[in-house]
Parts: structure tokens; sequence; C-alpha cells
């Protein structure tokens, strides 16, 4: 039960001690790596524990902070969907720390601090149980995230970047604020269990009938959440940051904000549409559900067509895998509309199978970048014949995100397009169609890094911490797609199963709150 407090815990400690030991060590690089990857590390064998612990259980855990149980403290209330995605999320930041090493040149100590931040804010977001410490913990997540993109500070476009996404981020952040307090003001409470009891007519402790207006409340308070979690999740039309932000970041920075950092918008989105405001509703509830169903399948099908279009007249490498990114996140906010069971194992399995592939991805472009010192894709033409196993893994990763079998995102949209299919023709025809059209860009980058000619003699070598980690990401792509019907059976389906299961996460709190109160 711990580990659902402990995994978010670790890295915010050892991101709040870096700056004070980075002192004692007067700055030593090694020392300051060897820090970091301590401190990922583990987070990582905290989340792999918290993992094992919620696949073992029937039912979710519960952590609650200071002995305040549910609705009147705040807990952590962890299921296997939120397990999985901790999980995923844990392994891809202590890969990226060991790549970040001969990526970052300089201020390392200042650079895992924030890095740090970062993940107990990620890692924070997706164990919590309250729509308050979500709050809490989005903006965790958004403070590191914005000063790892202005981390180059004495470059004009990484600052006007950061800067923009600040700004955007903090309306997003404001929007979801104001829609906690038409929550509380409807129902008096912001626990995820005592909303969906309340919202399905159960009982709760506490808080055992709503304040308000239920529908009303519900109407205004999901408007202004899904806009604002749009706006994290960069569907359109709120994706104007990305492409700038992205990058304009490290490309560490870069694989941990377009494989990690926007999945928080898409799972906070799951949480409310399939745990909170999940199974049977009143009459005005579903109206408000389905209309929410309707916008988001809209929006996400626009993004992914954009998205595929936009990629084609890039010729900044990173710009072009940026708008990937806003393609994607199209995919499983369509999924999300969707909102069946087979959609919500697609979503999943399309979360992690991107969050893999789109780092690998970023960290495999910059190799090359960093060998080149540009970002265009005529200033990386013929690097990839110097540098073998960074565009072997950009390959993996191109093929993978187009959907080419037995590559992992092959079987994600594989399972998208059977949960469009079972909604609409046209949802599955954008799936197909932004793919085939996003095939094309990615293949000019392939090509252009591959057989372009070169513009000059690069004289970096490959280094083995940055393309060591590319290549086992590489495989991960080709391990998870060849064992693909395995991981959806053992872990995505019984994770969407306990997700839409909002009676066992309710039961659960109430559970957990009895026997605090009785004091075993």
């Amino acid at each position: 039960m711990n580990g659902a407090c402990l995994t978010p815990i670790i890295p915010i400690l050892f991101a709040f001690a870096l700056p004070i030991t980075s002192i004692l060590v007067k700055g030593n690089r090694r020392v300051v790596m060897a820090y970091a990857l301590t401190g990922t590390g583990l987070t990582l064998v905290s989340a792999l524990k918290l993992f094992q612990s919620a696949y073992s259980s029937k039912e979710p855990l519960v952590y609650t902070f200071g002995g305040w149980t549910a609705p009147v403290g705040i807990i952590y209330e962890v299921d296997r969907m939120s397990a999985l995605i901790a999980l995923v999320t844990a392994t891809l930041m202590f890969l990226i720390a060991i790549y970040s090493y001969r990526y970052i040149e300089e201020a390392l100590e200042w650079y895992f601090t924030l890095y740090l931040g970062l993940e107990a804010g990620l890692l924070g977001v997706l164990l919590t149980g309250d729509a308050f410490n979500l709050f809490v913990m989005i903006e965790v997540t958004s403070i590191a995230a914005y000063a790892l993109v202005m981390f180059y500070r004495d470059r004009g476009d990484s600052v006007v970047a950061g800067l923009k996404y600040a700004l955007i981020g903090a309306v997003g952040t404001t929007m979801y604020f104001l829609a906690l307090g038409v929550l509380y003001y409807g129902f008096g409470t912001l626990n995820f269990a005592n909303l969906s009891a309340l919202i399905h007519g159960l009982s709760f402790p506490v808080v055992g009938k709503p304040w308000g207006n239920v529908v009303v409340a519900s109407g205004v308070a999901l408007a202004l959440a899904t806009w604002a979690f749009l706006i994290k999740a960069a569907v359109f039309p709120n994706h104007f940051w990305l492409p700038e932000a992205h990058p304009a970041a490290p490309s560490p920075i870069s694989a941990i904000l377009s494989g990690l950092v926007v999945n928080v918008g898409v799972y906070s989105l799951a949480r409310f549409v399939y745990t909170v405001y999940g199974g049977s509703l009143s009459a005005g509830l579903n109206s408000v559900v389905h209309a929410l169903s309707v916008i988001l399948m809209f929006l996400g099908a626009v993004s992914a067509l954009f998205g595929a279009l936009m990629m084609l007249v890039q010729r900044d490498v990173k710009r072009l895998i940026a708008y990937s990114t806003i393609m994607h996140m199209g995919y499983l906010v369509m999924a999300v509309g969707v909102g069946s069971q087979l959609a919500l194992s697609a979503a999943i399995f399309h979360m992690v199978n991107h969050a893999v592939a789109k780092a690998l991805l970023f960290l495999s472009a910059g190799v090359f970048i960093h060998a080149a010192g540009s970002r265009n894709l005529e200033d990386l033409a013929g690097l990839g014949r110097k540098f073998p196993v960074a565009m072997f893994s950009l390959a993996v990763a191109s093929l993978s995100l187009v959907g080419v079998p037995p590559l992992n995102v092959f079987f994600s949209k594989l399972l998208l397009f059977n949960a469009f299919m079972g909604k609409s023709f046209l949802l599955a025809l954008v799936l197909v169609l932004s793919s085939v059209t996003a095939l094309v860009g990615y293949v000019r980058v392939f090509y252009e890094v591959w057989l372009g000619k070169p513009k000059g003699d690069v004289k970096a070598r490959e280094s083995w911490s940055m393309s060591g980690v590319c290549l086992v990401l590489a495989l991960a792509c080709i391990v998870i797609g060849l064992l693909a019907p395995y991981v959806v059976s053992h872990y995505i389906d019984p994770a969407a199963t306990q997700a839409v299961n909002y009676k066992l996460y309710i039961q659960k709190a109430i559970e957990y709150a009895s026997k605090v109160k009785l004091g075993l």
C-alpha cells in the first residue's frame, strides 16, 4: 500500500536535496549523475512494486495522507490502469536520465532538479484519487516542464516557446481550477470515489448527497475541465503551443513532453469519463456525457488529420515529430470519446506504445541533432550512416508509429480501429488516412538522414550512453509488438476492466475509510 505514497515522493525528495548535494560535491558531474540515477532508479523500483501489488489485487489500492480518509482527506487510489502507466512513466524517466548525461553539457544539477520534480508531478497525476490533488500535481508537472523547455535560457526561441507554453498552460490549469469550484459547489466533495457515488446515487460517508444541481454542475465543470485537459494533451484547437515548445527543449525533454507529459490530459479525461461519469446515469447526466463524447470524437479526428498534414511541410525534424504527437493525441481523445471498454483498452495500450515509440523517435533524432548542432533536416543529411544504432532506432520508431507490423503501435492501432468501427466508420477512416499521410513525413526524415548527401564532415562519435538507450527502446518496440496478444490479455484488458468498474472504485474507498475509523 505504501508504494502508492512512496512512488511520487521519492523523486520530489531527491529533487529538493540535489542543489545542496551539488554544492557539497562542487558540481561534480559524475556524482550528480549517480545521484539522479539513484533517484529515478528507486522510483522505478517503487513503481514496479506498486504495479505488482495492483495486478495481484482484485481491488484498487488505497493510501491516505495523515490518516485522513475520503472525502475529508486526500487519498491515493491506484487501480491497474494508473499502476501500468506509472510503471511505463518511471521506466522511461530512468532510461532518459541515462541518455541525458552526454546530451546535457552544462548546469546538470539544475537540469536533474527540474527533471525529478517533473517525474514526481507525472506520477502524482496518475496515482491520486482526488480531483483537487490532481490539480496540484498537474501544476507541479507543468512548472517543471515550463522551466525545462526554457533550459537553454541564452536562446531566444527557447525562452519564447517556454513563456508561450507557460501562458497557455496557466490558462488551462486556471480553467480546471474553476471546474473544481463548480464541482465542489454542486457536490460538496472533490474525491473521485465520492463524486462517482453521488453521480450514481450511491451512499458515501460524510457527503451523502449532492449540495446543488448535479446536471448543471456536471455540464459546466466538464466543459471547463475538458478544455483544460485538451490544452495539456495539445489537441486541436489547443495544440498551437506544442510545435514550438517541444522542439525548443533539449531532446531528452522533448521525448518526455511528447511521450509522457501529454498523457496527463488524456489520462485525466479518461478518469473522469470512465471512473467518475461511467456506467448508467440519469437522463440529464447522460445527455451531458453524450455531448462531451461527440465533442471529443470530433476534435480528436480534426487533430489527427491536422497533425498528419502538418508533418508534410516541416523542415525542422523536431517540429515534424511534434505534429506527429498532435496526431496521436487525436487518436487517444477519439477513443475516450467513444466511451466503450474496448476503446479504453485501445487507449491504454496506445498510450503505452506511443510513449515508448515517441520517446525513441525524439531520442534517436536527438543523437543526430546533438552531432550536427542543428534541427534542420538538410543539416542532418547522411548522418545515419555515421550513427548506425541511432539510425536503426529511428527506423524502428518511425515504422512503429506509422503502424507497420509486427511493431508495437500496429497492434494498438488495430485495437483503435476495431473500437472506432464499432462506433462509426468515419472514425476508422480518419485513423487510416492520417496514418498513410504521416507515412510520407516519416519517409522524408528517413530518406534524408540515411541517404542524403552530408553537408560537412561531422567528427562526433556515437555515444553508447545515448545510442544504447535508443537500442533498448527499439528492442522494446519489437518485443511488445511480438508479445502484443499476451500483453493485451494479461495487462491491458485487466486495466480497462478495473477502470470502468466504478462501483469497485467507490466501495474500496468506503471500506478503507471504515478500517481506518475502526483502527484496523
